[in-house]
């Protein structure tokens, strides 16, 4: 995710070699010397994600289990039809789990009102069963997308005893995966009541799409709040994507290798850094500085002895993106650090990013004026070479070109390398920069 570890599929990667005059050989593929996605003057769309949608859904469903554990139900619900609706590749909702509100974002029914959570604890002797939770964020692509209207219902299969799922039905109603043992915490993420076999209590929760949100025009990065100093300063942090002691043979330990190797090729030095390796060039007048964290200095977000190094990351550069496993959601990494209030990207490269991970980065920066964060809705088998350089190398170009990269130009680099449509970016809807001036009055 990329999690647990090696969920995602390794890539082999062909090192550059070093020339007999020590100038690196060029790469083609290098994504920092490549014309972006859409530099050739074409309008683009101007939204988040080139092939989908965001939009807001309402839950509503059922839940049976002990009277102590209901008040969870439907945020653990939501994580099964999570998982229902992204195995078939084209709706992808927030994840609940992880979110300390949830609960009381619930609303139940009870004598043909509708109760908040706080309202239902004061009703005597009512028993909880239907529930609706509002205003969940999710994603539609493709065929999802196509004619998405307020009104439109889909349905997810879920079970109808989520808290009793592993001992009613076993390992049957889950698809196996060998990196993770099955139990009752992590069922949701493994639930198919596809497979043969599977005789669980289902029943199909209620989504329906509750609101749609407004398409951009073209929107830019805030270039003139990254480079108002005449610097911009970025950082990737390549986690460890395999097991056991780091090796220089671990697939994050070759993508930062790779990453450097372009790096230098594309006409930056590699200069003194306080951690990790640092490489530097001046594009416009502007110091671009671009700092690698290999998984020595931060391994993923169960990396406790180095956290920091990922405070510092986070405290120092305008640009952080990170490649790594995500923990199945599970990791605080994201909601501990201190967080500056200035402007900064995110490019978070782990399995459901924006399912995991966007709220408490938002919640760390105080808003979306002070964040973009460029996340996938699936599961990631790109390495930082294929989602953060050429995003990077997409910015740079733009600073190099008066600052004409827009985010729709960006995630179509991004997937043109990925080879698929699961990065979008959020809290880019309302920003103000365009080449041409402020768009916000």
């Amino acid at each position: 995710m990329r999690a647990p570890p090696l969920v995602c599929s390794a890539f082999a990667l062909v090192l550059s070699t070093v020339g007999c005059e020590g100038a690196p050989e060029m790469d083609p593929d290098n994504p920092f010397l490549a014309e972006p996605a859409g530099s050739d003057g074409k309008s683009d769309s101007a939204y988040l994600n080139p092939d989908g949608i965001e939009v807001e859904v309402d839950l509503e469903g059922e839940v049976e289990g002990p009277s102590w554990q209901l008040a969870d139900g439907p945020a653990v619900l939501g994580q099964f039809a999570l998982t229902y609706l992204r195995k078939r590749g084209d709706v992808y909702l927030e994840s609940l789990a992880e979110d300390s509100t949830a609960d009381d974002r619930a609303e139940w029914l009870w004598n043909n009102h509708w109760y908040t959570a706080s309202q239902i604890a004061q009703v005597a002797n009512a028993r909880l069963s239907h529930w609706r939770m509002r205003g969940v964020n999710a994603v539609l692509l493709f065929a999802a997308a196509q004619g998405a209207t307020v009104g439109k219902v889909l349905t997810a299969q879920v079970p109808t005893k989520p808290f009793s799922i592993y001992a009613d039905a076993g390992s049957v109603c889950a698809d196996p995966n060998h990196h993770i043992s099955l139990d009752q915490s992590v069922y949701w993420y493994l639930w198919n009541p596809d497979t043969v076999g599977c005789r669980a209590t289902t029943q199909n929760v209620k989504v329906t799409v509750s609101k749609m949100l407004p398409k951009n025009p073209t929107v830019y990065p805030e270039y003139d709040r990254l480079l108002a100093d005449k610097k911009l300063t970025s950082v990737i942090l390549f986690g460890q994507i395999g097991d056991g002691p780091i090796s220089d043979s671990d697939e994050g330990m070759l993508s930062f290798r790779k990453v450097g190797s372009w790096l230098l090729q594309a006409g930056f030095k590699k200069t003194a850094a306080p951690l990790g390796e640092r490489y530097a060039k001046t594009i416009r007048g502007n110091t671009v500085e671009v700092d690698l964290y290999s998984p020595h200095e931060f391994s993923g977000l169960g990396d406790f002895g180095h956290f920091g190094n990922f405070q510092k990351a986070l405290s120092e550069h305008e640009i952080v993106a990170y490649d790594g496993h995500s923990m199945l959601g599970a990791s605080d990494f994201w909601a501990k650090p201190t967080y500056n209030k200035e402007y900064q990207i995110y490019l978070y490269g782990g399995c459901l990013g924006y399912q995991y991970y966007v709220r408490p980065i938002l919640n760390g920066k105080g808003g979306w004026q002070n964040v973009d964060i460029l996340s996938s809705v699936t599961e990631v088998t790109a390495t930082a070479y294929t989602f953060a350089a050429p995003a990077l190398g997409t910015l740079f170009w733009a600073i190099d070109h008066g600052n004409r990269g827009s985010w729709t130009q960006i995630l179509n680099s991004v997937r043109r390398r990925v080879g698929d449509s699961t990065f979008g970016v959020s809290g880019v809807r309302n920003n103000c920069y365009t080449p041409t001036g402020s768009r916000c009055h």
